[in-house]
């Protein structure tokens, strides 16, 4: 349970007993007033036994609203939780309230009647305090959630800076500049016409991470041209190396994703696998119903793996983006990455 006071069995006691003597008292005092006969104060025995009926019936709500919580979804729908929980205890201490007086009045006094104005106020009384908890609950689940969104945006921008970082570092990354220009430089002189695209597709490279650096989505199409021009660079890079593969459902261009997710992936699958002719490196990119899945063949490098903070900042950056989370899928020497569109 979200309530404080329910945390602990003593509190539960305490509230309890607060509860049953509260809903005595004030009801005497409501009978004393319409029937001017009724005594203020009862025997030692009521009192007690109106301790024990609010301990018993607190404990019976705990239990039941415990059992929501685990079968309701308390985040999607607070609402609709919270009038589940007012509803259930409400019925609760009608039960409670009407056997343990019917049991009083045939069982301990027969004879004695039950008057039903009576028992009205006296179920008004408790389910105003049952009420009061329900709020609370309402109010204290309301605070956490509010403390955990703020929890959550800190997060993010952290993790948005170091990915923003990240871009940063691919746009002005010597290496990828380097052999970029090694390429070009042997080009020139075998390939005038490829040569004259492969700067073409470097240009776009770069004017697309730098439109877009600032951006938390852009559409699959334009992720899609972006990630086309880079595997164009790093498949004339690795002649007979590497193998891309695309299939993209055209239905689906128009979704949303991050900038730079399927580059991050596919720069991870060149950087930790064995690319050769011999042992040649396949990477597909294809959609699903309302995803993009990014494969590769398992041919581990040999050196110590990198950090993974490229892969931690997609998921961080897709459970904040859209609730859904990335699925990893690492079986049967095939490494899959399962992105969902927006």
């Amino acid at each position: 349970m979200d309530l404080i006071i329910f945390k602990n069995w003593y509190y539960r006691i305490l509230s309890g007993a607060m509860a049953g003597l509260m809903a005595w008292f004030l009801t005497e005092v409501g009978l004393i007033i319409k029937y001017r006969y009724f005594e203020l104060f009862a025997d030692l025995l009521n009192y007690l036994y109106a301790v024990v009926f609010g301990i018993v019936m607190i404990e019976s709500i705990y239990r039941v609203w415990s059992w929501i919580d685990r079968n309701q979804y308390r985040e999607s729908s607070p609402g609709r939780r919270f009038l589940l929980q007012m509803l259930t205890g409400t019925l609760i201490a009608v039960f409670w309230i009407l056997a343990v007086r019917l049991a009083v009045m045939y069982l301990v006094t027969p004879g004695k009647l039950i008057i039903f104005s009576d028992e009205v106020i006296t179920i008004s009384l408790v389910i105003f305090f049952i009420l009061i908890l329900d709020f609370a609950d309402l109010g204290h689940f309301l605070i956490e959630r509010y403390r955990k969104s703020l929890a959550e945006l800190e997060k993010f921008r952290k993790e948005n800076a170091e990915y923003q970082f990240e871009m940063l570092k691919l746009q002005l990354n010597p290496h990828f500049l380097f052999n970029s220009l090694n390429v070009l430089s042997s080009l020139v002189y075998e390939d005038q016409a490829k040569s004259a695209e492969f700067i073409r597709r470097l240009s776009d490279v770069y004017r697309y991470v730098l439109d877009n650096r600032n951006k938390e989505l852009v559409t699959l199409r334009e992720e899609m041209e972006f990630i086309r021009a880079f595997t164009f660079l790093q498949g004339l890079r690795f002649k007979g190396m590497i193998d891309f593969r695309f299939n993209i459902n055209d239905s689906l261009l128009d979704r949303k994703i991050a900038p730079m997710t399927l580059q991050l992936l596919v720069e991870n699958a060149v950087k930790h696998n064995v690319a050769s002719r011999k042992m040649p490196l396949w990477i597909e990119v294809v959609t699903g119903e309302n995803d993009i899945i990014i494969t590769n063949n398992l041919q581990p490098k040999e050196e110590q793996a990198g950090t993974g903070v490229g892969l931690k900042n997609i998921i961080s950056r897709y459970k904040f983006l859209s609730g859904r989370k990335v699925q990893i899928i690492n079986e049967n020497l095939v490494f899959k990455v399962v992105i969902p569109l927006i």
